[in-house]
């Protein structure tokens, strides 16, 4: 059976919106002091490979926007699997990869942060990415 190149791209389309694993979604949130806590989910995992990260998606799976310094910010994933955590800063040299306990945590300065949750075993997972100012 021949299919029409318009059901072959209809597919594909279908595919992204409904959450393919690997495909990232690229959710935004923006944050400002005394919001305590933050959760979002999402599915870890990904067609590239990281340096150190494990498999992540070709693009953030989350980008987080501070409107403002902080003093102390916990970035963390709970899920299935074996999730990373791979945050990259305002500055592209700011880089930070947890690969056994995927969180971070201290200061961070106002900006733009992509948040990748890769796999080190190239597994999609569902997760839950929690931002707090409570330590």
């Amino acid at each position: 059976m021949k299919r029409h190149p318009l059901s072959i791209a209809i597919a594909v389309a279908l595919g992204v919106v409904l959450g393919v694993p690997g495909i990232a979604r690229g959710e935004t949130i923006e944050l400002r002091s005394g919001f305590e806590t933050e959760t979002l989910a999402g599915t870890s995992g990904g067609t590239q490979a990281s340096d150190d990260c494990g498999a992540i998606a070709a693009r953030p799976n989350h980008e987080l926007r501070l409107t403002e310094d902080f003093s102390y910010l916990r970035i963390s994933i709970a899920g299935g699997g074996n999730p990373t955590l791979l945050v990259v800063g305002p500055d592209n040299s700011d880089r930070f990869c947890a690969r056994n306990t995927p969180q971070q945590s201290g200061y961070l300065q106002q900006g733009t942060y992509y948040i990748y949750v890769g796999d080190r075993n190239g597994e999609a997972h569902p997760y839950t990415l929690s931002i707090s100012e409570i330590p």
